[in-house]
């Protein structure tokens, strides 16, 4: 009897004693079912697959560090941003696994993701997307929203996202110098990369060259004034300055977004030389003029070392207009026009309407083509040219109280407003401090931004021929951290 006792009393306590340690280590019935939800929605929030919204949107802006991502929706042009981490599933559109850096700014994509805390849980470059990679031959029409890459026209969206080196931009911010990627749908783009941008050149020293030309890379050719300051293809490319047979190279690497100096005081200069150039037109019938002036093609041409500029017409025929660069002793250059699709237009009345259409395309070249080993004309008449350039850049030039010779359209100006206090540069020419105006004629332009200690900014103007005035106002230019 008494072991009965002794056997349950030992019993009570093992059970008691097991129950206290239970009891020790247990949390409240409530905080064990919430802690066993949070470990589960958890789970689910980064469990590949699951999520609850997806969208068709174009990358913006990716942060690598803080582990987000800017998206715009394509069709509501909404934006918001994304968070994402080990989990988060990314492909190309052939489903081949990306990195967060390997995706480009700019793409159009696919995203699946959780609207209660932002989570994105996929993403993928869309399988119907448009992707044109780096074209450099391309034209941007921004007054009409499109785009024209071949023989292709697309609609610029209207919120299309433009991001140059992580930074986004404005469309109006690209250069006709820059390789882009472009993403669509169907016919519209909606994201514009940036692959390679553009610099500046400013060349110091430049009075033995003053109307010479300059040459980057065959990329821009440009007559050489004062106070210049080009834009210019990122990347590393041969400069080269040249001036009645005499020229000057240079390598320069040129960062995007960054001003580099050439200093042509100190170039090496090499001793004037000439090319003899054999030219065969056809039709036969063609008439070519260097630099402006018509020359004999019956026989050989002989042109100074460098660059000039090139212009053959002919009835019936395409006009070609182009850069064309003499570089040894002897060349043989072929030139065969094509027939024109156009009614011809009339040939000038008079010797001086003909001289003045020379002229004209002698400072607006159709097209920039480019003939390696090709001719350059002076005709040794150097002092002649020099003296009208000067003549003509003294008509052009606007200043108080000077006399201009401007036709009825110019009585119309562009202005540039903002910022202020600004260096303004028109295709690479000074032409003030900001505020500053130019006279309004219909074209293509490139009005670059410029102040010491900060970032200098281009931008493409298209200016309509409408009879009235037009105002620009930019952003502040960005001080650069020293």
């Amino acid at each position: 009897m008494l072991d009965k006792k002794i056997t349950k009393l030992r019993y009570g306590a093992a059970l008691a004693a097991l129950m206290l340690a239970i009891g020790g280590c247990a949390m409240p019935a409530g905080s064990v079912s919430e802690t066993m939800q949070e470990t589960k929605d958890d789970a689910a929030i980064r469990t590949p697959n699951i999520y609850d919204s997806e969208d068709a949107a174009v990358v913006v802006k990716k942060n690598i560090e803080e582990g987000t991502i800017q998206l715009q929706n394509i069709a509501t042009a909404k934006r918001y941003t994304l968070n994402y981490n080990g989990t988060t599933r990314i492909f190309d559109k052939n489903d081949v696994a990306l990195s967060m850096q390997q995706l480009k700014e700019g793409s159009v994509v696919t995203v699946r993701f959780y609207k209660a805390d932002k989570s994105l849980s996929y993403v993928k470059e869309h399988a119907d997307a448009l992707n044109l990679p780096n074209l450099s031959n391309y034209e941007l029409d921004l007054r009409d929203g499109k785009i024209t890459i071949g023989a292709n026209t697309y609609l610029l969206s209207s919120n299309v996202v433009v991001v140059s080196d992580g930074r986004e931009t404005e469309p109006w911010e690209l250069n006709a110098v820059d390789v882009i990627s472009v993403w669509g749908y169907q016919d519209r783009i909606y994201g514009i990369n940036v692959e390679k941008g553009h610099g500046y050149l400013r060349l110091e020293n430049e009075d033995y060259f003053v109307n010479g030309w300059v040459d980057v890379g065959d990329k821009v050719i440009q007559k050489i004034e004062e106070d210049m300051l080009l834009v210019v293809p990122e990347g590393t490319f041969n400069a080269m300055v040249s001036h009645k047979g005499s020229s000057a190279m240079q390598e320069i690497n040129f960062a995007r977004n960054e001003e580099m100096v050439w200093d042509l005081g100190s170039v090496e200069i090499t001793v004037v030389q000439t090319g003899k150039i054999i030219f065969t037109l056809t039709p036969a019938t063609a008439r070519m003029a260097i630099d402006g002036r018509e020359v004999d093609t019956s026989k050989p041409v002989e042109l100074e070392y460098g660059l000039h500029s090139m212009r053959i017409v002919a009835e019936g025929y395409d006009t070609v207009a182009q850069y064309i660069k003499v570089a040894e002793p002897s060349a043989n250059i072929n030139v065969e026009l094509e027939k024109s699709s156009e009614p011809e237009s009339k040939e000038p009345e008079s010797e001086q309407d003909k001289k003045s259409e020379e002229d004209e395309q002698e400072e607006t070249p159709v097209g920039k083509k480019y003939a390696s080993n090709a001719p350059e004309n002076d005709d040794g008449d150097d002092d002649d040219d020099d003296d009208d350039d000067n003549e003509k850049e003294s008509g052009e030039s606007s200043s108080e109280g000077s006399t201009e010779v401007v036709s009825a359209n110019e009585k119309y100006r562009v202005y540039i407003d903002a910022p202020e206090d600004v260096e303004a540069y028109l295709d690479g020419s000074y032409i003030g401090m900001t505020p500053v105006s130019f006279p309004k004629t219909a074209g293509n332009y490139v009005v670059t931004l410029r102040k010491t200690g900060y970032q200098t900014r281009s931008y493409t103007l298209q200016i309509d021929s409408e009879k009235k005035d037009v105002n620009y106002s930019f952003t502040e230019l960005v001080e650069i951290d020293e």
